[in-house]
């Protein structure tokens, strides 16, 4: 039998939000590492509760099945692993947030608990097809928001435009192919997620966004005084 830590308890006798928020912190916790020592069929709720040292009825007060919390997993540690957005690289140059963010972005990803839960996204498609599709789509809207965020001007329609663009595309050409060689363990488990490697690919892609007139130059004025359709973030 689970017996649940003891807390403070609000007035009307239910855990207070602060107890509540542990509770939550702690089922969220073990369910992650269950998922990625056990996977998703592996791990029953219950193995959940035992672990988090909380009641079966509180866990499943909280999340009806396996699938809800696997999600919930997902949320969580996509939303810990994004660097804000609010003040990122306040009073530097769309160029140079995007170097900053991209870098945090990927480094937030790179970390050993997001990546377990990506192997094991990997390792449950065939049977989870559906639920692996769909916490991929939140982690990567999360991530193209964080970086386009970062790098647009909010009052300018045409350039949060192309921050869109330009967020999908650096996620493309450098976040997957710097994930794919992390899950593959061509980079070894102590190396610093911001290898040399990860340096070249966001100069390439920085290069190829101002070639193409998408993102401006720390060397040129961010907005130039030609046509909307040829102003650059």
């Amino acid at each position: 039998m689970v017996h649940e830590r003891k807390a403070g308890k609000s007035r009307g006798g239910r855990p207070s939000l602060e107890h509540a928020a542990d509770i939550d912190a702690r089922i969220l916790s073990a369910a992650a590492a269950l998922f990625i020592e056990r996977g998703v069929d592996g791990t029953s709720l219950e193995a959940v509760a035992t672990a988090a040292a909380v009641s079966k009825p509180t866990l499943y007060a909280r999340y009806a099945d396996k699938s809800g919390l696997f999600v919930a997993v997902i949320r969580a540690h996509v939303a810990a692993a994004l660097p804000p957005i609010e003040g990122s690289a306040a009073g530097t140059s769309p160029e140079q947030r995007l170097r900053q963010v991209g870098r945090a972005v990927i480094e937030g990803a790179l970390q050993p608990v997001p990546l377990g839960l990506m192997r094991l996204y990997i390792a449950e498609v065939p049977r989870h097809g559906d639920l692996v599709r769909e916490v991929d789509r939140l982690g990567r809207e999360a991530a193209l928001k964080t970086i386009s965020s970062a790098i647009a001007d909010p009052e300018d329609a045409d350039s949060v435009d192309r921050a869109q663009i330009i967020a999908a595309a650096f996620l493309d050409l450098v976040f997957v192919p710097h994930q794919m060689r992390a899950l593959l363990g061509d980079l070894p488990d102590d190396a610093d997620p911001l290898h040399p490697a990860l340096d070249e690919r966001i100069e390439t892609a920085v290069t190829f966004f101002r070639s193409t007139g998408l993102l401006a130059s720390d060397r040129t004025p961010e907005r130039s005084s030609g046509p909307p359709g040829d102003r650059t973030v």
